[in-house]
């Protein structure tokens, strides 16, 4: 378990430095968006290679599992997200200071679900094979410096004062923690599960987030090259998880 609290906080505590970053002014709102859209496409490729094609070899013909879990997993994240922007956390990652109209309580439950399949994923994975996937918590990782970056921005520009915003982010990554103890937890529980269903569940939720929030955001702000920034963060968590394997 302290390997998974370990490795947790080592993903999550990124969106510290984003929040740290936006303090200092560092990055633009242009580069904002296209480092959001270079971890958005690592967070791809995490889904491709870790929750998805993971579970498919391991299974042995249950090969449905994997799709009911997507589905399970994107359907609970549309209807959390929803309950989520009913409580004032729909402008969670907004840049512009759209946070103003929602509120704390929003906001800190909405970028907890932006987080906790990550953190679930990887305490199951790491209770199930101790070798750690680098490529994974790299995509964690990194998707989270621009989401603490931008959020952290938005937040600034809607008047929150920096000790509600540091308050909120310190609380994010405990309870991510938390969430990745737990599925270490689980998994040991129900030591006979492979959690096959539960990555294929994390990787339905991570699609909706994905399409809903951060591709969006890093594109309004991005721009033109936003997809190429997408795809090279895809690109280079592949060869990081092929490299891996090998």
């Amino acid at each position: 378990m302290l390997a998974a609290i370990f490795w947790s906080a080592l993903a999550t505590g990124t969106l510290l430095i984003g929040m740290w970053m936006a303090y200092r002014n560092m990055v633009g709102l242009r580069w904002t968006g296209l480092i959001m859209a270079f971890g958005a496409g690592a967070i791809v490729s995490a889904v491709a290679y870790q929750l998805v094609l993971g579970p498919f070899l391991n299974l042995k013909g249950q090969y449905y599992l994997i799709g009911l879990g997507i589905a399970v997993g994107a359907l609970t994240y549309y209807f959390a997200d929803k309950w989520v922007d009913h409580m004032g956390g729909e402008d969670r990652m907004d840049f512009d200071g759209a946070q103003a109209s929602g509120s704390g309580m929003g906001i800190l439950l909405g970028s907890l679900l932006d987080g906790v399949p990550e953190s679930l994923v990887l305490g199951l994975s790491l209770a199930h094979s101790p070798q750690v996937s680098v490529a994974f918590i790299f995509a964690v990782a990194i998707s989270n410096i621009p989401q603490g970056l931008g959020g952290t921005a938005g937040m600034l520009s809607s008047g929150w004062p920096k000790q509600k915003i540091t308050r909120l982010w310190l609380a994010v990554c405990g309870l991510s923690i938390l969430a990745a103890a737990l599925g270490y937890g689980l998994a040991n529980v129900f030591q006979g599960a492979t959690g096959a269903a539960v990555d294929a569940f994390a990787a339905g939720a991570l699609l909706v987030m994905l399409t809903d929030s951060m591709i969006p955001e890093s594109f309004q702000h991005g721009g033109g090259e936003t997809g190429l920034f997408l795809v090279l963060g895809f690109s280079i968590a592949v060869a990081m998880s092929l490299v891996q394997l090998v």
